[in-house]
Order: C-alpha cells, then sequence, then structure tokens
C-alpha cells in the first residue's frame, strides 16, 4: 500500500468537507449522502469513508470548519479600534451574506436536534463563539474602554444570542444594512462603550 503523504491527507479532507458543503447547502442534511459527495469530487465512496467513518462524522467536520475560522480570528487585527468597530468587524467577516454558508448553518440546527454527534459538533460551535467574544470583552475591561461590570462570559452569551437571532432575521425578512445597525446598537447597549470616534477618547457628558 503507497504511504500516505500527510499534505496529501490534509488537502483530501478539505475537499470532501468542501463538497459535503455544496451538497448539503443544495440538498440538506437528510438528504445529502457520502455517494453525492464522492460524485462532487470524482472519487469513490470508499475513499470518503477513508477519511470520515460516517456521514454524521463528516457532517460534523463541516461544522468543525465554521469553528476554526472563528478561532482563528485575532482581535489584535482590530487594535486602536472603538470596541463597537471591532465587533462591527467582526460580525461583517462571520455574517452569513453567502447563501451556501446560510444554508448550510441552519440544515446543522436542524440536525441537531435529532443527532447527538451533531449536537455536541454545534456546542462546540458556538463556545468557540463565545469564547471569542469573551477574550474581546475581557480586554476591553481591562484598558477600561467599555463601562458595564456584568460577567464578560455572560456578557459573551448574550452576545452570541444576539449574532444567532440577527442571523435568522436576515432569512426571513430583514435586509444586511439593518441587521446590521442592530448589531452595532446592541453591541453598545450591552457593553456601553466608555468612548465615541477616536479609540481611547473619554466620552464627554
Amino acid at each position: 500500500m503507497p504511504k500516505v503523504v500527510p499534505e496529501y491527507k490534509e488537502d483530501a479532507k478539505r475537499r470532501i468537507i468542501e463538497a459535503a458543503m455544496d451538497v448539503i447547502a443544495e440538498r440538506g442534511c437528510d438528504q445529502m449522502t457520502i455517494d453525492d459527495v464522492a460524485k462532487k469530487i470524482g472519487v469513490t465512496k470508499g475513499a470518503v469513508y477513508w477519511y470520515f467513518k460516517s456521514k454524521e462524522d463528516l457532517i460534523a467536520a463541516v461544522l468543525k470548519k465554521f469553528q476554526s475560522d472563528i478561532e482563528r480570528t485575532s482581535f489584535e487585527a482590530f487594535s486602536n479600534r472603538p470596541i463597537d468597530e471591532v465587533f462591527s468587524q467582526f460580525f461583517e467577516r462571520f455574517s452569513l451574506t453567502d447563501d451556501r454558508q446560510r444554508a448550510i448553518f441552519f440544515e446543522m440546527f436542524a440536525l441537531a436536534a435529532r443527532n447527538s454527534d451533531v449536537r455536541h459538533a454545534t456546542r462546540e460551535y458556538y463556545n468557540g463563539l463565545v469564547a471569542t467574544f469573551e477574550e474581546a470583552i475581557k480586554k476591553e475591561k481591562k484598558q477600561h474602554f467599555i463601562q458595564t461590570h456584568a460577567d464578560a462570559h455572560k456578557l459573551a452569551l448574550l452576545l452570541a444570542a444576539l449574532y444567532s437571532g440577527l442571523q435568522n432575521y436576515e432569512m426571513i425578512w430583514m435586509y444586511q444594512n439593518e441587521i446590521r445597525e442592530l448589531w452595532t446598537d446592541g453591541v453598545k447597549i450591552l457593553l456601553k462603550p466608555s468612548y465615541t470616534g477616536t479609540y481611547g477618547e473619554e466620552k464627554k457628558d
């Protein structure tokens, strides 16, 4: 048997996950099959099963990709900006404006209600989202750039709930600019930034 090169293995897994995302967006989680995914990239079902032991395992990997993208976010890239701008940048980066992403995201939630493995992966996704928010909040509180004395973890949970809820609004009836404005206002209400305009400039009464 030929030796599997690690770089090739990772590339193969990435291609399979991307194909699964396409199929889920087109047909939904319930209708997706390993055969569909294999055909998408021109390989056998056995090749897919080599990397993912089951359909549920592959679906969990798709959700893990969403989580990994969030966990790679560094708020250092948004340094020297007001906290509301930091969270606005985050929202712009991860807002589900792409139809494929949106379809996958809500398919995962529907499946999580019936499948414990996907439910666990969904929980891990939200843990990553909350941890990212909490990191930013703690940093800003330490530097006294937000006025709220509320617990950072609870604030992060509330922001994650707001983020998720606004994605629902966009799917059903709101425009992106309305969603963006609500997110910005929500961040200001919850975090109470102690400055306006230039980073570090104290708010004047």
